[in-house]
C-alpha cells in the first residue's frame, strides 16, 4: 500500500521540502516513507446466553485466526435482567483479549446507571479473578436516533463509574447519522463505536447490501475521525412477514420457533461479505480499526456460518460449496429426491433442477415445485445449506435408474444433473 509520503514526481518536491527542510532529496523521501497502516483486526461476538459444550468448544478452538472476542455477559429487557453464564475456563484457555458486552433492549436506556455499573464491576472482578485479559466494555443498545443526546449523557455517567483502564465502546446504527449532533456527542464519550451494517429490511432480500455497507463506512468516517470498527454478518435468520412485507417475528438462534413455511430465510451472501472485506482492506477509512464478526461459529448453531466459511470470508475469499442431488429408490421407478451439501463450507441450493427426460412424473416438496412442461423442479426461494445438511425437494418416477448421488454443476444459479445432458 502506498504511504502518504511515498516518492512523487520531481515537480512535487517543493511541497515535500517544506515538511522535511534541509534534507537531500533521497534522504527526504526515505525519512518521509511512513509505515503502511496496520492490518485490520478481526474479532468475533460470542452471543449465546447459555453456554453449551459446543459453544465452549468453539471458544477454545483456534481454527479461526482472531484477535479478540466480544462476549455477551449482561442483558436487560426492560427492567428485567436476563441471566447469562459464560464459560470463563474456556475463555481463559483461548487467551484472547476480551470485551464484556452488555445488551440493553428497548429504544431508550432508562436503567439506573448505578445498577448497571455495579453489575459491570462485579462481572469484571469475576473475570479478572480468573485471569482473563479484559480490555473493554461494550454497550449494545439500539437507541432511537432522536434519543442520542440522552444516551450520550447516560453513557458519560456510566463511563465515570467504571474502573480506570477499561475502554468503553458502543455498537452503533447507520440511522444515527440522521442526528449528527447527537451522534457526535455519543462518539466523544465512547472510546470507539462498532458500526452494524447488517439488518433485516422489509424490501431487502439479504442481510447485507455491500454497496450500502461501504457507503455507511465512508459516511461514518466522514462524520468524525474517531476510532471505529465494522460488525459484519456470519449468520442467517428466519423471518415472518405480514401481508404488506413488514417484519412480524425474527428467529436468529436456531431454536425452531419459526419452522415450516411460516417464515423465510434471510442470510448474508458470503460473496457479498467477502467483497466488503476486500474493499475495506484495500481502501480502509483512516479511523477504521478492525472487523467484528457476528457471530462466532458454533457446530450446533443451526443459523450460524460454519467456521470454514468464515475463515474464507475473513480473507476476502468466496467459498464455493459442492451440492449433490440424492435419489433414493422406493420401487416401481419412484425416487425420493434430496439436495445435500457435501462440502465443509456453507452453500446455496440450486433454484433449478433438470432431471432426465425419462422421468415422466415429477412432484415438488417444500420450496420446490415441478414444471408443467418438463422434468424439472424450481425453487420459490434460494435455500441455504450448511455442511452435510439435506433438504427434501420432491420425488420423481423415472424409466431409468437414477444415481444415488450426483454432484451438481453450477452456472448462473442454475444447476443441472449430468444425467440430463
Amino acid at each position: 500500500m502506498v504511504s502518504r509520503c511515498a516518492p512523487k514526481p520531481w515537480h512535487g518536491l517543493g511541497r515535500l521540502s517544506r515538511v522535511c527542510t534541509g534534507l537531500s532529496a533521497l534522504l527526504l523521501l526515505a525519512a518521509c516513507d511512513a509505515p503502511p497502516p496496520a492490518a485490520l483486526t478481526q474479532e468475533a461476538y460470542v452471543w449465546q446466553r447459555t453456554w453449551t459444550t459446543p459453544v465452549s468448544a468453539a471458544v477454545r478452538s483456534r481454527e479461526l485466526d482472531l484477535d479478540g472476542l466480544r462476549v455477551l455477559a449482561l442483558q436487560w429487557i426492560g427492567e428485567h435482567r436476563i441471566a447469562t453464564a459464560p464459560d470463563l475456563q474456556a475463555l481463559m484457555a483461548r487467551g484472547l483479549p476480551l470485551r464484556l458486552v452488555l445488551r440493553i433492549e428497548g429504544s431508550r436506556p432508562r436503567l439506573p446507571v448505578a445498577t448497571v455499573a455495579a453489575a459491570i464491576r462485579s462481572a469484571l472482578t469475576e473475570w479478572q479473578t480468573h485471569g482473563l485479559h479484559v480490555v473493554g466494555v461494550e454497550i449494545d443498545h439500539d437507541c432511537a436516533s432522536a434519543g442520542l443526546d440522552d444516551y450520550a449523557d447516560w453513557l458519560s455517567q456510566l463511563k465515570s463509574a467504571l474502573p480506570n483502564g477499561i475502554a468503553l465502546s458502543t455498537t452503533a446504527l447507520p440511522s444515527w447519522l440522521d442526528n449528527p449532533a447527537g451522534l457526535r456527542a455519543l462518539r466523544e464519550v465512547a472510546y470507539e463505536s462498532v458500526l452494524q451494517v447488517h439488518a433485516v429490511e422489509a424490501r431487502q432480500t439479504h442481510l447485507l447490501d455491500p454497496d450500502q455497507a461501504l457507503r455507511w463506512a465512508a459516511d461514518w468516517q466522514a462524520h468524525a475521525d474517531r476510532p471505529f470498527r465494522i460488525a459484519l454478518p456470519a449468520y442467517r435468520l428466519r423471518v415472518r412477514h405480514d401481508a404488506l412485507g413488514g417484519v412480524l417475528a425474527v428467529e436468529g438462534e436456531g431454536h425452531g420457533e419459526l419452522g415450516g413455511n411460516a417464515a423465510v430465510e434471510r442470510f448474508a451472501l458470503p460473496e457479498d461479505v467477502a467483497r466488503v472485506v476486500r474493499e475495506l482492506a484495500q481502501h480502509p477509512p483512516t479511523a477504521l480499526r478492525g472487523l467484528v464478526w457476528f457471530r462466532l461459529p458454533v457446530s450446533k448453531d443451526r443459523l450460524g456460518w460454519s467456521a470454514q466459511t468464515l475463515a474464507h470470508v475473513m480473507h476476502g475469499e468466496t467459498p464455493r460449496a459442492q451440492i449433490a442431488l440424492l435419489a433414493t429408490a422406493r420401487g416401481d421407478g419412484l425416487f425420493d429426491l434430496q439436495l445435500q451439501n457435501i462440502d465443509v463450507v456453507d452453500g446455496l441450493a440450486p433454484t433449478h433442477i433438470t432431471l432426465p427426460a425419462a422421468c415422466g412424473l415429477v412432484e415438488g416438496n417444500g420450496a420446490f415445485a415441478a414444471s408443467d412442461s418438463a422434468a424439472q423442479l424450481h425453487a420459490s426461494q434460494t435455500l441455504w445449506l450448511a455442511p452435510e445438511q439435506r433438504v427434501a425437494i420432491g420425488f420423481a418416477r423415472c424409466a431409468v435408474q437414477l444415481p444415488e448421488r450426483t454432484a451438481l454443476t453450477h452456472s448462473d444459479q442454475t444447476m443441472d444433473t449430468p444425467a440430463s445432458q
